[in-house]
């Protein structure tokens, strides 16, 4: 995956292209050194709230002032009530794709080795590490798109 994105992106950037790989969390990236950073389905794999606090804190400390960071994921709702609604109609949906036995276990696989929070929970954090505008792009069912942008 990451050679065919910088296959795509470099059609448009041909040079300062960088790929890493690995745990963002270990990789001793450089402090203040990019001006995007874009989490795409992988903030919901974290495990506690002290996890979910040091990796908005890191992304925070990668991006140069102005910089801005983009997240797409899987979140959970502030309702219980609501979150098995969704869930329940996420699951539908997975069944439309591979049947019973897919939903189940890909279901049981999230409920073991994720942690998906509210997407509330997500932009209160992004305030609390200084992110000075945070928007909502999109919310649809248990997933969405927002982000913030660090004060230049």
């Amino acid at each position: 995956m990451l050679e065919r994105a910088k296959e795509r992106i470099s059609k448009e950037a041909p040079s300062g292209i960088r790929i890493f790989e690995g745990d963002f969390r270990a990789i001793p990236f450089e402090e203040a050194g990019y001006d995007v950073i874009i989490a795409a389905a992988v903030l919901h794999h974290l495990r506690d709230d002290r996890d979910w606090e040091e990796a908005f804190q890191k992304i925070y400390r990668l991006l140069r002032p102005g910089g801005s960071s983009w997240i797409t994921d899987l979140v959970a709702q502030e309702s219980e009530a609501i979150h098995q609604l969704m869930w329940h109609r996420y699951g539908n949906y997975l069944e439309t794709l591979g049947g019973a036995a897919y939903r189940d276990e890909l279901l049981a696989y999230i409920a073991k080795e994720d942690s998906p929070r509210s997407v509330t929970y997500q932009i209160e954090l992004m305030r609390r590490v200084r992110f000075d505008s945070v928007e909502i792009l999109h919310k649809n069912s248990c997933f969405a798109a927002f982000g913030g942008v660090k004060g230049g």
